[in-house]
């Protein structure tokens, strides 16, 4: 009896410790609660950090656009929401306010037609005041990088109720000022871009055949400003449209085969703000472009970050399909040869992407009607530097080597500097073992033998290779790579300005590397 009562305090806690984990217990996770959990997506800043947006989504329904102001301690939950655009002022938050999940599952459930599917809206936030705008039945959005004041949206046009009105109505292109709330509307837009900082915008106009009140046309806005003018009025079809950083110059294609056929031929049309139209800077006619070449519709141009290159496409014309075959009348067959450089499937599965390849050259616009090739079918990939400004370029090919990469993972390429001062190419490595970089200022080109476990550089300027890590008595590979293949570095950490050195990892310390070799490691 006394042995029980020493007992009964210990029995007690058991039991007690017992009923209250039963009570704490969580429940049980299954496939049920999969569709509750939630991810955090989508996150900005402003620049100043006063403003922090994000994307609430869950696994499925409708996402949540979280906006919270650190200076006020204030949120803004706004529903149904998984794209959206901050500034980065952090004044104004624009996003496109989706229809209802379940409404948008119920339309496609009853095959409605696109037309007939619930419509999305425009909502824009002043983040100041935590204000809401919101617009109806808007298809699509877009701002400049920097989102200075303007946005563009498309909306669908009010149908016209007449009878002997049987096409679709043409979208329209709205252009606001956020600041003040002025629009701007454009029928029949095709394609638009703006700059940079969002003070130059371009629109190309290209009206159905049977509408006789619009012409073909592509629009500059001169938004700081408040104008806009016509820079070009030809029957043509306008794309590609790309600024320079300040939106002072514009580059674009254009092309008269305005028809359906299998490889249209464009040229490259060039505006500066102080011309009064566009003017045709390069096409097929160009000094330098290689014989039977030509701009076609891949051929995307775009500036330098300085503005004074244009870097653009160019491929050799394809040859026409023949339309006299029939496709039923003609037999299928793909054959495999053993010595074919890459596998059939893999063939295949490349095949459009070969079919949209382009070859990157340059346009200076103070010389027009020239063009300078650079890359090309044997050195097809170029890396330009200095954000396209460089005096250097870095060309490569890994076709040599394309049926030993079937067995060896290990890349191989032929690499080339080519100096457009000079216009000469200088043969850095046939073949070089790694992924050859050129430096932010194009001082050097640099790479990682994987199979020498080095660090290499070579400077552009004299032709010399130097060994970046071989006189440091330290490991700047991965010692715990575990696959059957050579290890890889642990790499770089950055380039110091004008390439004055490079600063290298290795598995505990960061090394400062003179890539010139003059000065010793650090």
């Amino acid at each position: 009896m006394q042995r029980f009562f020493y007992y009964r305090p210990f029995v007690f806690i058991t039991l007690l410790t017992l009923s209250l984990s039963s009570f704490s217990q969580k429940k049980q996770l299954d496939h049920s609660v999969y569709d509750n959990w939630k991810s955090l997506q989508e996150i900005s800043i402003s620049n100043d950090g006063r403003f922090i947006n994000a994307v609430i989504s869950p696994q499925e329904g409708d996402s949540t656009l979280y906006i919270y102001d650190s200076k006020k301690e204030k949120e803004l939950l706004i529903h149904r929401v998984n794209k959206y655009t901050l500034s980065p002022d952090g004044r104004y938050t624009v996003a496109l306010l989706k229809a209802p999940f379940s409404e948008i599952r119920q339309a496609k459930i009853k095959k409605k037609k696109a037309d007939d599917f619930p419509k999305d809206s425009l909502v824009i936030v002043d983040n100041e005041a935590f204000t809401l705008y919101k617009i109806a039945d808007v298809k699509s959005y877009a701002t400049s990088t920097e989102m200075a004041g303007h946005i563009a949206y498309k909306k669908a046009a009010p149908k016209d109720t007449a009878k002997n009105k049987p096409n679709k109505p043409a979208d329209l292109l709205i252009i606001r000022n956020l600041n003040t709330s002025a629009e701007d509307t454009v029928k029949n837009s095709k394609e638009f871009a703006f700059n940079k900082f969002g003070n130059s915008l371009a629109v190309s106009v290209e009206p159905e055949k049977k509408d006789s009140t619009d012409t073909h046309k592509v629009l500059f806005f001169d938004l700081k400003n408040g104008n806009k003018k016509q820079i070009s009025g030809e029957k043509m079809e306008y794309r590609s449209f790309s600024f320079d950083e300040p939106g002072n110059q514009l580059v674009y294609l254009a092309t008269k085969d305005t028809s359906k056929i299998e490889q249209k031929v464009f040229d490259v049309r060039y505006f500066k703000n102080t011309m009064d139209s566009a003017v045709v800077i390069a096409s097929k006619t160009s000094r330098g472009l290689p014989e039977n070449w030509i701009f076609n519709e891949n051929s995307k141009p775009s500036f330098s970050k300085n503005g004074q290159r244009i870097l653009v496409g160019a491929a050799p014309r394809q040859t026409p399909k023949d339309t006299t075959l029939v496709d039923f009348e003609t037999a299928a067959l793909d054959i495999w040869h053993w010595k074919d450089p890459v596998v059939q499937p893999q063939q295949l599965s490349q095949l459009k992407n070969e079919l949209r390849r382009t070859y990157t050259g340059i346009i200076d616009p103070n010389r027009p009607r020239e063009f300078i090739s650079v890359a090309n079918e044997q050195m097809p990939n170029a890396s330009f530097s200095d954000e396209g400004n460089g005096r250097f370029v870095l060309l490569t090919s890994g076709l040599p080597y394309e049926i030993e990469s079937q067995w060896d993972i290990s890349s191989k390429m032929d690499t080339w500097i080519y100096d457009t001062q000079s216009n000469q190419l200088t043969v850095i490595a046939q073949p070089v073992s790694g992924r050859p970089q050129i430096s932010p200022s194009g001082n050097f080109t640099y790479w990682w033998n994987a199979s020498e476990k080095q660090w290499f550089a070579f400077d552009n300027k004299t032709g010399k290779t130097i060994g970046l890590t071989q006189e440091i008595p330290v490991n700047f590979w991965n010692e715990k790579n575990d696959t059957p293949s050579e290890p890889g570095a642990y790499g770089i950490a950055a380039w110091g300005e004008g390439d004055k050195f490079v600063l290298m990892y290795d598995a505990f310390d960061i090394w400062k590397l003179d890539p010139s070799g003059k000065q010793k490691p650090v």
